[in-house]
């Protein structure tokens, strides 16, 4: 006989894998403790509150996702639930909800998706997860968001789970309209219902319980390069050179892992980067902003003080039997900030005095899921209820009690950059940061820009960018975007063109790759395609004030920048099909090229009239057409009746205050608004801005003043009326 090692199963098993298939039974209600259902108006939308607390865990009452208080007013423990919402506690460590799917109606949100931007018919689990691979097979990514809206027009819905454990969220994935969410928790939880109300004020009420961002600075909103890695000083100075010299704009070089002294946070190398502070000296007099990359893992080093600090504090996370936990990431053995610790949280923040001191500008949060080399998948297969603690990775402390990790993993990545935030808001008080993290849930607009990981050089991942970002704005998260080029591979130059169109309407502009792919700044591709991607850079650079308009929208309703069809044609049934498609604001549709070697391409235009970005022939809307979009182009309509401020010419944002702005008309009759402020400051939340509500009739344009109290007298600007441009004053 020959010995295998082939696995072997025994025919019981093959017996219970054969049943599997079969319906689970709604299993009883354990649940033992207290629950309430509050209702109260948020946003102009009616609101109801179900809380949940088990008997003798209370731990997790306050919510670190909730940043706005409202007065709920109880109501009666029979109150009926929207969409027949149903829970129960069905295992120890585990909560269902079940809730009716009728037909038609469409799921948007969950925070970063690997889909189309409807989400019924599938499962979604939220676990926060370092997944490299972005297929159809990857569930959970890096950001786990449990808020969704259910639309269906003018009567949407949306459900806001308010706990950081993981979630399983099955949107009539049996095709029987039906929905049902499980929740891997022994802790308390509340549970968020809006509605019904429209799509934008559903977005509305959320962002007014988990908080809207705050304007960004505006460089951040320019293009910005990166790669892993620069690995030198040297390297770092001939990047900036390049793109001077050639005149491709760009506000940001970062610094990814290299930059350290052995992946040491808060740290730089001595041999590489020599002259640090100098280098970040001299590439802020060519107007570029340093951003560097730090880390959770902390290198297990005796001689090392931020370690020793952290050790002696007691502020990192433990094992089961009260050992510091030990994981390896990029320095080898390390340990992990325990975030959930308020004197973790001012530790690490104080520790930002290193970056502050030598000018960075920005921090960007990476591998804060958290990942970990040896456990690339956080979660048991086959869970079907939350682990005992005693099984769980490492602890966690809140109130000098002792947490699973798992129950508050979802936070980790939120709490790091509120950590963050916190340091770089007290050592310069009336600046606004810059944050950029790869882990997420609800609420991180708060403190930070997110970006959706580690995506490839494919075709497949330039068209998926699309309903993924519009997913992210859907869950509250304006400021988003994906590495322009692809993370992992190798971006041919027509990708990286392609990838270029569409990126220049990504709220954030990161052009990002990693060290063994062919370099991929715009100027490492040869003379055409260097020219070609100056030219819509540029563009970027020249709908900075209508972008930088729409963030001032968001810190007032909410709303995304990126949003599908239907945020403005809820009725347009088509529109409501559209995920390769989507509107910048209200008035610039944006419809790319995502496939190799095309040039054309059907775009369905919504009821209207439409005007090719750079001139040309409007389009009737309510039909899909075929349209030529040569390679380079920009793949871009804008509504008639709008006016869209543009800026002139500039190489960085340093240049925005001596550009002329122009308002740029469409149409014969058309409306528009202009926000204005320095940029850089909070003044503006002391109402040092300024906002104009511009109105074009038969010829002539005018500027009514909503708020004006910014001066802003040496800025030239224009208005552009059919192709003649001539100066205007705004007074």
């Amino acid at each position: 006989m020959i010995e295998t090692d082939a696995p072997t199963y025994d025919w019981t098993t093959a017996r219970q894998r054969r049943k599997s298939w079969k319906a689970e039974e709604r299993p009883k209600n354990l649940f033992s403790g207290e629950s309430k259902v509050g209702k109260c108006q948020v946003a102009g939308v009616d609101v109801l509150k179900i809380a949940a607390h088990p008997e003798g865990l209370l731990r997790l009452a306050d919510s670190f996702m909730v940043h706005h208080k409202h007065d709920w007013k109880e109501e009666s423990a029979g109150v009926g639930l929207p969409l027949g919402l149903e829970w129960q506690q069905s295992k120890d460590g585990r909560f269902d909800f079940f809730f009716s799917l009728a037909d038609g109606i469409r799921c948007f949100g969950l925070g970063e998706r690997f889909s189309t931007l409807d989400l019924r018919g599938a499962r979604h689990t939220l676990c926060t997860t370092d997944e490299t691979k972005h297929t159809e097979f990857a569930d959970s990514l890096y950001k786990a968001i449990p808020f969704m809206v259910l639309f269906d027009g003018d009567n949407s819905y949306g459900f806001f789970l308010d706990s950081p454990a993981p979630q399983r969220w099955d949107l009539d994935s049996e095709l029987n309209c039906e929905g049902k969410i499980e929740l891997f928790t022994r802790q308390g939880w509340s549970m968020y219902v809006f509605g019904p109300a429209p799509l934008p004020s559903i977005l509305d009420s959320f962002s007014a319980v988990t908080g809207k961002a705050k304007m960004p600075p505006l460089w951040s909103l320019g293009h910005q390069q990166c790669r892993w890695s620069y690995p030198d000083e040297e390297t770092v100075r001939e990047i900036a050179t390049e793109f001077r010299q050639r005149k491709i704009p760009c506000d940001t070089i970062y610094l990814d892992i290299d930059y350290m002294d052995e992946y040491r946070v808060f740290t730089h190398s001595p041999e590489r980067f020599p002259a640090f502070t100098k280098m970040i000296e001299d590439l802020r007099a060519q107007n570029f902003n340093v951003i560097t990359i730090v880390d959770p893992g902390v290198k297990k080093d005796e001689k090392f003080p931020v370690f020793k600090k952290g050790l002696k504090d007691n502020l990192f996370c433990k094992t089961q039997d009260g050992e510091v936990y030990i994981g390896q990431v990029w320095p080898g053995h390390s340990a992990f900030p325990d975030f959930l610790k308020p004197e973790t949280r001012k530790w690490w923040a104080d520790n930002h005095s290193f970056y502050v001191k030598n000018g960075i500008a920005g921090i960007w949060n990476d591998m804060n899921e958290p990942a970990l080399f040896n456990l690339t998948r956080p979660l048991p297969d086959g869970m079907d209820a939350l682990p005992a603690e005693s099984a769980q990775h490492f602890c966690h402390s809140l109130d000098d009690e002792r947490l699973g990790h798992l129950e508050v993993r979802n936070l980790y990545g939120t709490l790091m950059c509120k950590s963050t935030h916190q340091g770089l808001i007290e050592q310069r008080p009336n600046e606004r940061p810059f944050i950029l993290t790869r882990s997420a849930t609800a609420g991180i607009q708060n403190y930070s820009a997110v970006w959706l990981g580690d995506n490839y050089s494919w075709y497949e991942h330039l068209a998926k960018s699309i309903p993924m970002l519009l997913n992210m704005g859907m869950s509250g998260v304006a400021f988003c975007g994906v590495d322009i080029g692809g993370f992992f591979g190798s971006c041919p130059p027509e990708m990286l063109i392609r990838w270029y169109e569409l990126g220049i309407f990504y709220p954030l502009f990161r052009n990002h790759c990693w060290l063994e792919g062919r370099a991929q700044e715009p100027f490492a591709y040869g003379e055409k395609c260097e020219m070609l991607l100056r030219k819509l850079i540029e563009t970027r650079y020249g709908l900075l004030p209508y972008i930088y308009s729409l963030f001032h929208e968001h810190t007032t309703n909410g709303a995304p920048l990126m949003r599908p069809l239907s945020w403005h044609y809820p009725q347009d049934r088509i529109a409501a099909n559209a995920d390769d498609e989507f509107l910048l604001g209200e008035n610039i549709l944006v419809a790319p090229i995502t496939e190799r070697s095309k040039s054309c391409r059907n775009v369905y235009f919504p009821e209207g009239l439409w005007h090719p970005f750079n001139g040309g022939t409007p389009v009737k809307g309510g039909q899909t057409l075929a349209v030529e979009i040569p390679l380079g182009s920009v793949p871009a309509f804008v509504r008639d009746g709008s006016i869209i401020p543009m800026a002139s010419a500039m190489q960085s944002t340093a240049e925005y205050e001596s550009c002329t702005i122009t308002f740029k008309c469409f149409g014969k009759n058309a409306q528009g608004m202009y926000f204005e402020d320095d940029g850089k400051s909070f003044d503006y939340e002391r109402g040092v801005y300024n906002e104009w509500q511009l109105s074009l009739k038969e010829g002539q344009l005018s500027a009514v003043s909503v708020h004006k109290s910014f001066d802003s007298a040496g800025r030239k600007y224009a208005v552009d009326i059919e192709g003649k441009n001539s100066s205007f004053k705004l007074s």
